[in-house]
């Protein structure tokens, strides 16, 4: 019948994905939470990413699905540190709603490895994946200064300052003038029986 086609799917077929893992360390020992990115390079590579657990290993998924597809791709590795020592993996910097630390962490990995513009760093996965390890030689970068101490809380444990403000409280008690219902109250006693005094 005139005008009755049989639908067809335009979606691209799903990749074929392959297992890859492998190991970080810096300085010869391993990088636990760094986020590891292997960026496609072509149109048959995809994007996948993993992070590495405190024995530095870590495994590739893309999008939800674990593995990656042959291919070749640059591959970037980032060790982001916040100020308190915090290392943000893949779950902080994944969410909607980042941590506030995360806005002044700095990154402690040279940008030869950490910066996916920059970075020299190239594997070609085959079919059936692959291990894939990389220890960083070079130093890494210092990490971001603490905060300072808040003022309120540095005068508060200041033994300075809590002499001075115990020292003025002496000293105002001390001249503090007496109220009139203080001074009845005194001169009261001064003349009442026992107190030596005749009346």
């Amino acid at each position: 019948m005139s005008g009755c086609q049989t639908g067809t799917s335009t979606s691209p077929p799903e990749p074929v994905l392959y297992p890859v893992k492998g190991k970080v360390t810096a300085d010869g020992k391993p990088l636990a939470h760094a986020v590891i990115t292997f960026l496609q390079m072509d149109e048959k590579g995809t994007t996948s990413v993993g992070e590495t657990d405190e024995e530095g290993t870590y495994e590739l998924s893309y999008v939800t699905k674990p593995g990656t597809a042959a291919a070749t791709y640059k591959v970037a590795i980032s060790y982001l540190q916040g100020k308190d020592g915090t290392i943000y993996g893949l779950g902080p910097r994944s969410g909607l709603a980042k941590p506030y630390g995360m806005i002044t962490a700095k990154e402690r990995i040279p940008p030869e490895w950490s910066d996916l513009g920059r970075t020299t760093q190239r594997v070609t996965v085959p079919e059936n994946g692959g291990t894939f390890d990389f220890p960083i030689k070079e130093p890494l970068l210092p990490p971001p200064d603490p905060d300072p101490p808040a003022k309120a809380d540095a005068e508060k444990g200041s033994p300075e300052v809590r002499e001075a403000k115990s020292t003025a409280s002496s000293v105002k008690e001390e001249t503090a003038p007496k109220s009139p219902v203080t001074e009845a109250v005194s001169g009261a006693g001064a003349g009442s029986p026992g107190s030596g005094q005749k009346p």
